[in-house]
């Protein structure tokens, strides 16, 4: 997931993903942005194998585009707020999902994948949204704006950017085999530091382990860089501390940001929540703007009772 600091979108299950929407132009040779509407595009994600895209048009709900488990059979419902009756929505002939006589309130969209050789279906994605006499789109929750509100002020002078650009006993950018593995993957993308964001994202989402027995045991291990490249399992902050390495490995300024994390459509009052943070993201500077990147949640890999799953891939230590 790769989101864009400077624009305001969609809440998806971890309230700080959020849909960027770019009309990409060009002003004396360097390439800008421009968001358009974001209430009525949605994406859960920007690592490309997991994202769900949704578009309301007219009132009505279509996909742009499906994960794998939603390719098959798949349903889509609805339900209020704070009430667990689900109705389930048919599909019209264009393939879009009439939206215009729900209840004028908060609702969530739930997306749902079928379980194979059953008649049962299993919720994939939950996504609020807000219903009004006057429109549909999708709804930020306080959660989200509280995030956002966190992120926006993030300072982009160039004392602070070089700031961000420091070798620190956790980020580790200095150190041999994290320059070694900066080159190797910036050494795959052209001189464009976006793409390198993006290179380094993918690479530690496919290549790092979420460590379960480290989570259940509350007891944290080093996850500085260096440790989690030779331990190849860690936590989100060893997830966040590789990719902010990496980055200022290829001069590119990155830093960790405390975030909150909710179930999949969960609503809450953030003003009530303590602490006001239980997760880390990274934050990525590339074209004048602020990226946020989240391989924890967009990595598959799990380690738990001593055992590695889904292990497409190898982080080397050398």
């Amino acid at each position: 997931m790769v989101i864009e600091l400077d624009s305001l979108g969609a809440q998806y299950n971890t309230n700080v993903k959020m849909m960027c929407n770019e009309k990409k132009y060009t002003v004396n040779g360097v390439r800008q942005y421009m968001n358009i509407d974001l209430i009525h595009k949605f994406s859960s994600s920007y690592y490309r194998e997991g994202a769900v895209r949704l578009v309301i048009r007219d009132k009505k709900l279509f996909f742009l585009r499906k994960s794998k488990p939603l390719c098959g059979r798949n349903l889509v419902g609805t339900s209020s707020d704070g009430t667990g009756k689900r109705t389930v929505l048919n599909p019209d002939p264009d393939g879009g999902y009439d939206l215009s006589n729900l209840p004028h309130t908060n609702q969530v969209l739930s997306l749902c994948s079928h379980i194979p050789d059953t008649d049962y279906y299993a919720s994939y994605i939950r996504v609020p949204i807000f219903v009004n006499a006057r429109d549909i789109g999708f709804h930020n929750t306080p959660a989200f704006i509280y995030n956002m509100d966190k992120l926006k002020r993030i300072a982009s002078d160039r004392d602070h950017l070089q700031y961000w650009l420091k070798a620190t006993d956790y980020f580790q950018s200095n150190e041999e085999p994290v320059k070694k593995l900066a080159e190797e993957i910036a050494g795959r993308c052209v001189e464009d530091n976006y793409l390198r964001v993006l290179a380094v994202h993918k690479f530690v989402a496919r290549n790092l382990f979420y460590d379960y027995d480290e989570l259940q045991a509350k007891n944290r291990q080093d996850d500085s860089s260096l440790a989690v490249i030779k331990r190849r399992r860690t936590t989100c902050r060893g997830y966040v501390n590789l990719c902010v390495s990496l980055l200022r490995a290829m001069n590119i300024p990155a830093q960790q940001l405390p975030c909150y994390l909710t179930k999949p459509g969960k609503m809450i009052n953030i003003e009530k929540i303590k602490p006001k943070s239980n997760h880390v993201v990274v934050a990525a500077y590339a074209d004048s703007r602020w990226l946020l990147l989240d391989p924890t949640r967009d990595s598959h890999n799990k380690y738990k009772n001593g055992k590695f799953y889904n292990p497409k891939s190898v982080v080397r230590s050398n």
